[in-house]
Parts: C-alpha cells; structure tokens; sequence
C-alpha cells in the first residue's frame, strides 16, 4: 500500500515500499506541460526539461551521465500535456548518490548558452522526427482537430518558431514560476524505508516555496467538428478519430476502459477482427484513452492503402454503429474486463510503473492509487453499466480527425455522417 506525505516544505511525497526488490525508483514530477502554455511559449516545458540535463553550477552535462552511470542508475525524463517527469532507478544503496544529482540538476541548472545553442537543434530535430512519422502526426492532427484553439490541441514540442526563439532568460524565468513546492510530488518506491524516503526528500529536495502564477484555461462547452489534414506522398492514410471521454478522476472511467478496451484494445477487439483479421484492410487498427485532471478523449488510429481508406472507414463506421446498437454480450464482456485486470495487475508489477502510477493519482487526485481498490470495482461493474456508455462516448457528432497520406477518394467530414 501506498501513502502520500505531506512533508513541511510543501512538497508531497508518494510512497511504496518494495521490500523484495533491490533497487529503488525515484521521481520528481512537476505540474506543468503544454496545456499550461500560451501559443507565444508552446514547446517551453519540453525544452526546459532536455536544459535541464545540460549543465549545473558543479556539474558539465558529461559529468552528469557520468555520475549515473558509474552508480549503475538509470536517468531519464519526458513532458507531457499536464506534467514534465525526471527520474532514476538504482541500487538500493546508491539513493543518495543519485538523488543529489538529480537534485543539482532541478534546483542548480545554468542553462549554458552554448549548450542551449545545441540542444534547440537537437529539439528541431525531434520536431521534424515526428514530422516524418506519419501516424504520430495524424495524431497530433486529431488533438488540434478536437480540442482546437485550446491548449490540449497544441503539441508537446511546439512549433519551430518558437523552439528558435527560446533564450536562457525564458526557462530560468519558467523555472522559477513552475518549479515550485507546491507544484512538485516526489515518488519513490522499492527496498527503500518510509524514514529514508522523507530523509532523502527532504535532504536534497528544496524546492521554492509557492509558485506565484499558475495558467488554467477555461475548457470550451464541446469539442470537435473539424479535420486536420497533411498530404504526403506516402504508402499509407493515416486517419486518426478522437471522440469524447472522461477526465483521469472520473469514477467512470474504468467503465469506459472496458468498453475500449472490447472496441479495438487487443488482438480479440472488435475492430481489429472486422477490419484487419475479416476483411483485410489494414495492418494495425486500434484505439486508446487520453486521460486528464478534467477531461478526456478515446482516440481510434489506422492506416490502410489510400485506395482502401473508403472500406476501411465504411467498415469503421459499421463496427461503431453494431457496437452501439447492440453493444457487448457477456463473452466480450469479460474478456475485456480480463484485459483491463491484466493491465492493472501485470502492468503495475514494476516498480518504475508503480512510481510513475502512485504520482499522478497524488498529482491529480491527491489519494493513494490503491490497485486492490480499483480490481475490485473493476470485479462490481456489470454489462448493462458499461453498455449504457457506449453510444454517449462514441458520438460521431463530436469527434475531431486528423489524416495524414495522399489525397484521399473520400471527403473526410463524411465520418461525421
């Protein structure tokens, strides 16, 4: 079981003892990511986090990867819509060693400016890295089709512009706004004891007290309505379908998991039977949930031969259709459920899963993420429960597309038909 400490410097700390394993992971998560930022500064939490690495008032960015790898650690980060994650995993016995690294970079980067010279072209190229992956794109493409003007529709990198126009005064001001007690949990999990975790946090992890500006933005009364398209002269379309779905809190939503999951989560789903294993459409269909603190999409991915794409979207078209007329019999229905327990339980093994899980529920619940609670309201739901959610979250009157392939022989709008 885990629990949340609230320690006096403000910041929360999430904690798991695993007593069986010898290593430990640790990780400082910060509330901040794109959906916070203005379209001047998109892309300034991702750049933040890659500064980060590049330089300390004792350490050069050598130094760094250096350190962590003669202690046998593994060091990385990511940003994402709400959060920019750094993190390690160690020996038990080298915490401390790791932690004050991963400390000196979070409370001591100077941004050097030759470093931050090399590591915008490094993020150009990242940016043009997902450019050139077309089912990433298509995508992105859908999250600006449904979420549109708000900042859940932006990307994660931002645009070029302003990764070009970024300087070292931008992310220390950044830093200095966000990276704040009351904006960080740190969750460590492994063969680590409660009072060595609040001793290593608080040793090591003096962040400023309160940040004084947080961005929220107001969400619209609905989503959707638009397509987002990039031609390219390539083998396969792309099409990626956003519907509506629930906020990462939301009591339902492990309802709405099961339903996902029966709709294109596996091997067995609906949908990769009909359009892939049936009728042969397609290599990979599938879908997935984007969950956040108070909203949420369902996302549907495939791609096809550009000459398929009509079938395969009239095929996805029927499958949603059946599947709202007549929903999940009780075969399906456990199957799926069995899934969705295999995920909970197999997934949430590991002890990083388990330190990045027991995060976000503090980050954005403030509670301990308990797995046994959660099995067992996944066990109370039933068939009618779920059933009953499948045509409201699979409206096809509110969805957002994003297409990336050769010009197709179909009009994409026709997927709202």
């Amino acid at each position: 079981m885990n629990e949340i400490i609230a320690l006096p410097s403000g910041v929360r700390l999430a904690y798991q003892n695993i007593p069986y394993i010898r290593s430990v992971a640790l990780g400082v998560f910060v509330k901040i990511g794109s959906r916070n930022e203005l379209p001047i500064d998109n892309g300034i939490a991702h750049f933040t986090e890659h500064m980060m690495f590049k330089g300390t008032e004792k350490r050069t960015a050598f130094d760094i990867v250096k350190e962590m790898d003669a202690l046998g650690a593994n060091m990385n980060a990511f940003t994402s819509k709400e959060l920019t994650g750094y993190y390690f995993q160690c020996i038990d016995d080298t915490v401390d060693d790791c932690a004050e690294i991963l400390s000196d970079i979070l409370l001591h980067s100077t941004f050097p400016e030759t470093e931050l010279v090399k590591e915008r072209g490094v993020v150009l190229e990242e940016i043009d890295m997902v450019n050139d992956i077309p089912d990433d794109l298509s995508q992105d493409l859908c999250c600006a089709a449904y979420w549109g003007d708000h900042p859940l529709g932006r990307t994660i990198l931002g645009p070029r512009e302003n990764v070009e126009r970024f300087t070292r005064d931008d992310l220390i001001s950044f830093v200095s706004s966000y990276y704040t007690a009351d904006n960080v949990v740190i969750s460590i999990c492994g063969n680590i004891s409660r009072e060595k975790a609040v001793e290593v946090v608080m040793k090591y992890f003096t962040f400023p007290a309160r940040s004084l500006a947080k961005r929220t933005f107001e969400l619209p009364a609905s989503f959707g309505g638009r397509v987002e398209r990039v031609y390219k002269d390539i083998e396969q379309a792309n099409l990626t379908i956003a519907f509506p779905a629930l906020s990462y809190p939301d009591p339902r939503l492990l309802g709405l998991s099961v339903m996902s999951c029966a709709l294109g989560g596996g091997m067995s789903s609906i949908l990769f039977q009909e359009i892939r294993e049936k009728l042969g459409l397609v290599y990979s269909v599938y879908n997935y949930l984007s969950t956040y603190e108070d909203v949420g999409a369902q996302c549907i991915y495939l791609g096809t031969n550009p000459k398929n794409l009509p079938k395969a979207v009239s095929a996805l078209k029927k499958c949603i259709k059946e599947f709202c007329d007549t929903g999940m019999d009780e075969e399906c229905f456990h199957r799926a459920k069995q899934q969705v327990k295999g995920g909970l339980t197999i997934g949430g093994e590991g002890s990083m899963t388990i330190m990045r899980t027991i995060a976000k529920s503090a980050l954005f619940m403030n509670k301990p993420f308990d797995v046994d609670v959660r099995l067992a309201e996944l066990e109370a739901l039933t068939l009618d429960e779920v059933n009953e959610m499948i045509p409201r979250f699979l409206d096809t009157t509110e969805i957002g597309v994003g297409y990336v392939g050769k010009e197709p022989e179909l009009d994409l709008t026709e997927i709202y038909q």
